[in-house]
């Protein structure tokens, strides 16, 4: 590795975006350059924030004013200057796209090859009729006017309530278990229907299969227009006063009733709790596949477009090679200028571990590491040189064994008169670089400014340099008491889910579970959908989708989830809206004698509220000046000084501190402040075990780092914990994911204080080091999708590690025997 740089360098002066300290900092050109510092130490702020948000705004300044007023740039950051910034291309893991409708196909550019073989080609064979000749790309895209079915448009069928799913078990009363519908009291039917049955002479103690017909018919169908008189007695809420209502109005039936709940369900989580009820019914003119005619009907190599966007990627990879082989002379010189490509992002993409994923398969059924991945392989598949690659911890979501391709691909790029920049975590991944800038000591104001830069040898002999403790050698090691397996066991049986079909699967409580295997062995499936779905299906009284049976789901009483999807992003949400530890501390200013002469209450020091917020920056603190084809500018809000609240709600003090200034707290000293109420307390102590004190309470939640808001997460999990619930499971996916090896030890402890609670935690992790102190491991495989979803190996991390295989061979090093 060449540390000198001929082609100069990026030098930066007087970095303060976020919590930087006024950085100076040099960046060779032609370089692979780690930034890197414990989490929350400012090194994203210097890689994003900084360097790739100014080459944006360097490359819009370029374009024309008309084009610019068309573009949401980002904030300018806070640096006095950069010079030699060239061209940046970034993938930041805090803006993932999420949509339905976006696939690995649309993220890599797939869908874009794909079409334009499709489109051209066919038109110049022999037999090529007119109609094949007019084909464009719109033709082979199932959203658009041309391309989608002309009966579901595009969506490949129609959900409709299924008697079925809303009936599962006919063998018992209505009441009594044949409807989860009916028993949680879900519909307005439920008081209608006792007094339907006394009318109708029907014994509802009995099986509903062994109902009337005709009953059971207007259960689920309705009455039609004939009425029915029905008289409900309910209390009210404040006085306890008895109503009673009388209607004679037809019963829509329960069909009726759920698909009208589903159709207006205003959020997705909403539209799930009835979609349980509901069965898609697969459009009969385009077999489900949403295309119109002639993307089913047009064939490249035998092969249908419908057919080749359901491909995995090594399949895709198959069929792109052998399709010029089909080809007349016309066709392989226009379909030679595509392939090519088309090829090289494929084998890219397989490089990352990304073979099995199909090509149709959504963003939101992808892991983090596999979203992160997807993107990262559009970015790296350009052949343009002289570019500065942000990578933003490109290692998440990769099993060990998975790391040495990425390294590769890395110093090509290197290699191909490049520069890329690393924002990272993991110490083989930092050696491997040509230059390393760690930024610390510490986090948050115990941060951001410039340890050392140099090589890796050189920051791994710098003593005030965290990360250079765990470069050149193992590092500390994590510390941790394990806990014998036994005793209490969940049991679920028919696992069926994505590439996951288990006929059986035990998982014990009380200890740490940990589930290991390659990127796309089912972890996460076996997680989400089984485990959690499964559990937390049970427990609200309903029948599991993918699990046939639970057992021993008796020993909990709830379930919570700490998953990779990001919390809110608005300047208005941080960690203290987040927890809900705000709602506790307007409750106490709203509870002073201030706020009570002046007529304030807890909505009023809620910045969210127009009671008493800043009208004029709406509680921002700052207001958006539109500089139209220039990029827009945040300044303070000159009517409360970036405040955020009136004067009146300023006034008033808790303990000597106005709103504003219990916000600039961080959580360290928040805790000297509130002694009460317990909850509040609870919240602020669960946030300081996370790791998380050095945090204000008011910061922008746009500022946090992944690593950060996933402990934000971790904190209410422990919050869930400490309250009087009895026994419970946390699920975590990739919890060390964006943490540096110091803060794990930290994660670690809180996963020991829910289990000393008697709690179980149940992880999905690539770091082998949590999986080696691990009470019982999980191992998934042997491979990805359809060559995993098996359990290679389960047991202690000392059985697993002897049993063979790709994680054994990686975690036998780091058991402790």
């Amino acid at each position: 590795m060449s540390v000198s740089s001929p082609n100069g360098a990026i030098d930066v002066v007087g970095a303060r975006t976020h919590n930087l300290r006024a950085v100076n900092v040099r960046l060779p050109h032609g370089q692979v350059i780690a930034f890197t510092g414990v989490s929350g130490s400012g090194k994203t702020s210097l890689a994003i924030d900084t360097l790739h948000a100014e080459a944006q705004l360097r490359y819009l300044e370029g374009l024309s004013p008309f084009v610019r007023q068309f573009i949401t740039p980002k904030d300018r950051p806070r640096v006095d200057r950069i010079t030699g910034l060239g061209v940046t291309l970034a993938v930041d893991q805090r803006r993932l796209n999420r949509s339905p409708q976006s696939t690995v196909a649309t993220l890599t550019g797939l869908d874009d090859y794909l079409r334009l073989l499709y489109s051209r080609l066919p038109g110049l064979s022999a037999d090529a009729g007119a109609e094949l000749r007019m084909l464009s790309t719109s033709h082979f895209d199932r959203y658009s006017a041309e391309g989608s079915c002309r009966v579901c448009h595009g969506n490949g069928g129609t959900a409709c309530p299924d008697p079925d799913k809303v009936i599962t078990q006919p063998e018992l009363p209505l009441f009594g278990g044949a409807s989860t519908w009916f028993a949680r009291a879900n519909s307005p039917e439920h008081d209608v229907l006792p007094q339907l049955a006394d009318q109708w002479d029907v014994d509802l103690a009995q099986p509903w299969r062994d109902l009337p017909a005709r009953f059971r018919e207007t259960v689920l169908h309705g009455t039609g227009d004939t009425p029915v008189a029905t008289t409900t007695v309910t209390r009210t809420r404040r006085s306890s006063a008895e109503i009673t209502i009388e209607r004679n109005e037809p019963l829509r039936g329960a069909l009726a009733e759920v698909e009208r709940l589903y159709r207006s369900a205003g959020t997705e989580s909403a539209k799930d709790r009835y979609a349980v009820y509901m069965a898609v019914l697969v459009c009969v003119e385009c077999g489900g596949s949403g295309y119109a005619r002639l993307a089913r009907t047009t064939t490249l190599a035998g092969v249908t477009y419908p057919e080749i966007v359901t491909s995995d990627i090594d399949d895709l990879a198959a069929w792109a090679t052998t399709l010029p082989d089909t080809l007349n002379p016309a066709q392989r010189e226009v379909a030679d200028m595509v392939t090519a490509d088309l090829t090289g992002r494929l084998s890219l993409l397989s490089r990352l571990g990304l073979g099995h994923l199909q090509i149709n398969r959504t963003a939101p059924s992808l892991s983090g590491g596999e979203l992160q991945r997807t993107r990262t392989a559009a970015q790296l598949s350009t052949a343009l040189t002289g570019v500065i690659f942000v990578l933003d911890e490109p290692t998440a979501g990769l099993h060990p064994a998975d790391k040495q391709p990425l390294r590769e691909i890395i110093a090509a790029l290197r290699d191909s008169g490049n520069t890329v920049l690393l924002v990272e975590h993991d110490p083989d991944l930092i050696e491997a670089c040509d230059w390393v800038v760690d930024i610390g000591p510490g986090a948050g104001r115990h941060g951001g400014r410039l340890v050392v830069a140099g090589t890796p040898a050189q920051v791994a002999a710098t003593p005030e340099s965290v990360t250079g403790r765990y470069l050149g050698h193992d590092g500390p090691r994590i510390r941790r008491t394990g806990r014998a397996v036994g005793g209490s066991w969940i049991t679920l049986s028919d696992v069926d889910v994505h590439n996951v079909r288990l006929p059986e699967l035990r998982v014990p409580l009380g200890v740490l579970t940990c589930l290991t295997g390659v990127s796309g062995s089912g972890k996460s499936s076996l997680l989400h959908g089984a485990l959690g779905a499964g559990l937390r299906a049970v427990l609200d009284g309903d029948l599991p989708t993918t699990v046939g049976r639970v057992t021993g789901a008796e020993r909990l009483t709830w379930i919570h989830t700490v998953d990779q999807q990001p919390i809110g992003r608005t300047p208005r949400s941080n960690p203290a809206t987040y927890t809900k530890a705000f709602d506790a501390i307007r409750k106490l200013f709203a509870g002073t004698g201030q706020a009570a002469r002046r007529g304030l209450t807890a909505s009023s020091f809620s910045f969210n509220s127009p009671d008493g917020r800043c009208e004029v920056c709406t509680g921002y603190g700052r207001r958006l000046v539109e500089m139209h084809f220039l990029p827009d500018v945040w300044v303070t809000c000159e009517t409360c000084q970036g405040r955020q609240f009136t004067a009146p709600v300023l006034e008033v003090a808790y303990k000597g501190l106005a709103v504003d200034e219990v916000l600039a707290l961080t959580v360290e000293e928040a805790i000297g402040v509130f002694t009460e109420p317990p909850a509040l307390v609870a919240t602020l102590d669960a946030l300081r075990r996370v790791g998380l004190g050095y945090l204000t309470l008011g910061q922008s939640a746009s500022e946090l780092s992944g690593g950060e808001a996933q402990r934000l997460k971790l904190a209410t999990a422990i919050l869930y914990g400490t309250k009087s619930r009895g026994p419970g499971l946390v699920i975590l996916d990739e919890p060390i994911t964006g943490l540096h090896p110091d803060n794990v030890q930290t994660i670690v402890d809180a996963f020991d204080l829910l289990i000393r609670r008697g709690h179980t935690v149940v992880i999905a992790e690539h770091d082998l080091h949590v999986a080696a102190i691990s009470d019982w491991i999980i191992d998934m495989g042997p491979g990805a999708g359809v060559d995993g979803g098996r359990v290679v190996a389960q047991g202690t991390p000392r059985e697993v590690s002897a049993a063979g295989g790709l994680t054994a061979t990686y975690l036998e090093p780091l058991v402790v025997r």
